[in-house]
């Protein structure tokens, strides 16, 4: 008796193949499913980041600006011009070149640099005075009955532009010239709102007492969801108070 041996036939074959490209097919487009969701939590995620920054860094600068003490230089629809406070210390003596400050009383987003204007408190006066950083500070000790309050300023603008790559941004100008801080924004993307302590829309720079800003941003890369490729977008809306507005909440 003799045994004859068993393999596949061209058509089990072909059935086993077909099973297969459907199972891989299957899978495929599982993980290629799962890579898109992972791509749009990402960019979902890296574009509330952004926009939660922007907004952070817009609304800390204009909280701390004085109007009625002429802080808000200029102002527009996409921009705005202001003198913002960099740092605070204490002077030891009269004001004087260099700018003698006392040692253990600076504060503030960075030191005392060349260029920066000054406001001094006039104590026989009870008023600020007007100066400017013309040399590097010097660092001393002295009495607290010496000292005289002095904030430091440099003058800034926020404004909107369109970048060399096409896309949108927020910007800072300042005397090193314009830097992108977020973005890319939706065209039209970043809007002022300037109003008065009765809440009134107000275009009287010293007026101000509150600032409405609204930031449409973009995701950085496109995304695919239900067939349809394009970038996300986001919004944030926000009203912020003077520190020193007359009147404002």
């Amino acid at each position: 008796m003799s045994l004859k041996s068993r393999g596949f036939t061209v058509l089990e074959l072909v059935l086993a193949l077909g099973l297969f490209a459907v199972l891989m097919a299957g899978v495929s487009r599982v993980l290629l499913t799962q890579k898109r969701l992972y791509r749009e939590l990402g960019q979902r995620a890296d574009l509330s980041d952004n926009l939660r920054a922007a907004g952070d860094i817009l609304s800390s600068e204009l909280w701390s600006l004085d109007a009625a003490d002429g802080d808000i230089l200029a102002m527009g629809a996409d921009s705005i011009r202001i003198r913002a406070e960099r740092a605070f210390s204490g002077s030891c003596g009269p004001l004087t070149s260099p700018l003698r400050l006392r040692d253990d009383l600076t504060f503030g987003v960075r030191d005392f640099v060349v260029g920066d204007s000054l406001l001094v408190y006039s104590s026989p006066d009870s008023a600020w005075r007007t100066s400017v950083v013309t040399s590097a500070p010097t660092r001393v000790s002295c009495p607290d009955s010496l000292v005289t309050p002095v904030r430091s300023f440099e003058v800034v603008t926020y404004r909107s532009y369109r970048a060399s790559d096409g896309a949108y941004y927020i910007g800072v100008r300042d005397a090193g010239g314009l830097q992108p801080i977020a973005g890319p924004l939706a065209p039209a993307g970043l809007f002022f709102t300037f109003f008065d302590s009765s809440g009134t829309p107000t275009v009287v720079p010293g007026a101000v007492a509150a600032i409405g800003v609204r930031i449409r941003m973009l995701s950085a890369e496109p995304v695919t969801r239900r067939g349809v490729t394009g970038l996300l977008e986001d919004s944030l809306v926000t009203r912020v108070f003077l520190r020193n507005n007359p009147g404002g909440s």
